[in-house]
């Protein structure tokens, strides 16, 4: 694989809860959960993306003979023993995050896909769109009444508190949506596959703050996002992004929790 990625903070100067790693064979893309500052964890949620991402890549790269939902709850397992004492991992707000995995393993493609990031492959005349949207659909009502409200108002900011609270409610629960987080039973619950190597000509990873310019904005579509990716890089993706946020700052054109996001774009040839 030929893999270029661009990354950056919601905001200049502030930290970037995205992490991607990427070998010849494997890449992982990650985007930390936003919670409260009191989630019950002393490390923090950058703290858990980076060692649980290393500890996938680890996993998914070393361990051909495992599938990638095994890799990833050996990942969660391992990362989960490296703050059990000290931290309560049970708390619903604990520090979670979506996954990504690509990885070639002998003739075949194999993906992973947890939570609302989004993976594109792009075969012979078909791009096949693979995301999870158990997110979107628990939260939908909630979303609607938030955003019938002008933002940044007070019914806004109570519904917008009724919003968080349903998303945090169906976290990891049967019927509910799934992060990877301190369950390691989370990683049966990803969308896995798998596809003949010599089928595929590219694929892109995106965390939700790229995809938003077609999922959220409806700037384009899929295979627009992929032209513009091949021909101008990650890079020039993320600043359409920031682009369009800046063209809606108050969030009334495009209702949304977070008016700028962390963003992540991977591009990879096969």
């Amino acid at each position: 694989m030929r893999v270029e990625f661009a990354t950056e903070p919601g905001h200049p100067g502030g930290p970037n809860e995205d992490f991607v790693v990427a070998g010849p064979t494997t890449l992982v893309l990650l985007d930390g959960v936003t919670s409260s500052s009191d989630n019950g964890c002393k490390h923090g949620v950058p703290w858990f993306v980076a060692r649980l991402g290393t500890a996938l890549f680890t996993h998914s790269g070393g361990r051909p003979d495992r599938s990638l939902a095994e890799c990833l709850h050996d990942a969660i397992e391992d990362t989960s023993a490296l703050h059990v004492d000290g931290c309560d991992l049970a708390r619903p707000d604990a520090p979670a995050a979506t996954a990504v995995v690509v990885r070639v393993v002998e003739d075949r493609l194999e993906y992973l896909v947890l939570s609302d990031s989004t993976l594109l492959i792009e075969r012979d005349d078909d791009l096949t769109v693979v995301t999870d949207d158990r997110l979107g659909v628990v939260g939908a009502a909630a979303r609607r009444r938030r955003d019938a409200h002008p933002p940044g108002s007070p019914d806004y900011l109570t519904a917008h508190q009724e919003y968080a609270d349903t998303v945090r409610a169906t976290r990891n629960v049967p019927g509910g949506h799934w992060v990877a987080a301190a369950d390691p039973a989370a990683a049966g619950e990803a969308l896995t596959g798998g596809l003949a190597l010599g089928e595929v000509h590219a694929f892109a990873a995106l965390t939700d703050g790229a995809s938003r310019l077609v999922d959220r904005f409806g700037i384009g579509d899929w295979d627009g996002l992929m032209t513009t990716l091949r021909h101008f890089g990650p890079a020039e993706l993320l600043a359409r992004v920031r682009a369009a946020e800046a063209s809606d700052a108050d969030g009334v054109r495009w209702p949304r929790g977070k008016v700028c996001d962390d963003a992540t774009a991977v591009w990879a040839l096969i």
